[in-house]
């Protein structure tokens, strides 16, 4: 699925008119996250004038959906990730950050969030835990309401694979009894200081990918 990510700090774009010009039925909004660290409230672009709420984004997510296609709320990028704003890392309270979860559910009636973990989220082991503990809790709750949601993960890699700590997030969600649909590479930067194709890179993340899912599921 092709969903190119939007970034709502953009409030001058007409979010339903770029998704027909361009043809992209489906698209990832970046990012969620709070405006200060320690905070249990998430804003689109961690702005206190965009909540989550019909005001913020929901007529154009509605015309999206009126025509067949969606929204992907994302919550952290390398900002959130890297500034203690990120909802897992700024928030202490597992059933807090699941209420975040299930408001965007009902206010928007999207069948799917992204989470984007890097920079210093990646190794902050208390906030892994708690976003995941907050994924089950959240597909719980769905199941107990009617609702279909799924999550998904988007995640640094290099040409060889998921590093180790990115490896730990999604065995923290296994161990946590979270489900995770997708997951989804960040293939356009490597940060590894050298020229390279970015093709094979890329295919040789994906295959690499695949086989750590296998031993991650091996179901």
């Amino acid at each position: 699925m092709f969903a190119p990510y939007f970034e709502t700090y953009d409030t001058s774009a007409d979010l339903a008119a770029l998704s027909q010009q361009s043809g992209a039925r489906f698209l990832s909004l970046a990012f969620l996250q709070t405006d200060q660290p320690g905070s249990c409230t998430a804003y689109w672009d961690g702005n206190t004038s965009q909540p989550i709420s019909p005001a913020s984004f929901g007529s154009d997510i509605a015309a999206i959906q009126s025509r067949g296609g969606n929204v992907i709320p994302s919550f952290g990028g390398f900002t959130a990730d890297t500034t203690g704003t990120e909802l897992a890392d700024s928030c202490t309270s597992v059933s807090s950050i699941a209420q975040v979860f299930e408001s965007l559910i009902t206010t928007y009636n999207v069948p799917r969030i992204d989470l984007d973990i890097e920079g210093d989220s990646v190794t902050n082991t208390a906030g892994i835990n708690r976003r995941n503990e907050a994924v089950a809790q959240t597909e719980a709750w769905a199941a107990a309401h009617g609702r279909s949601i799924q999550f998904s993960y988007t995640l640094p890699t290099f040409p060889t694979g998921l590093p180790a700590a990115e490896l730990g997030v999604l065995q923290n969600a296994v161990a946590d009894g979270a489900k995770i649909s997708t997951v989804n590479l960040l293939t356009f930067d490597y940060f590894i200081g050298t020229e390279q194709n970015m093709l094979t890179d890329t295919e040789s993340a994906a295959s690499a990918l695949v086989g750590q899912l296998q031993t991650l599921y091996p179901g």
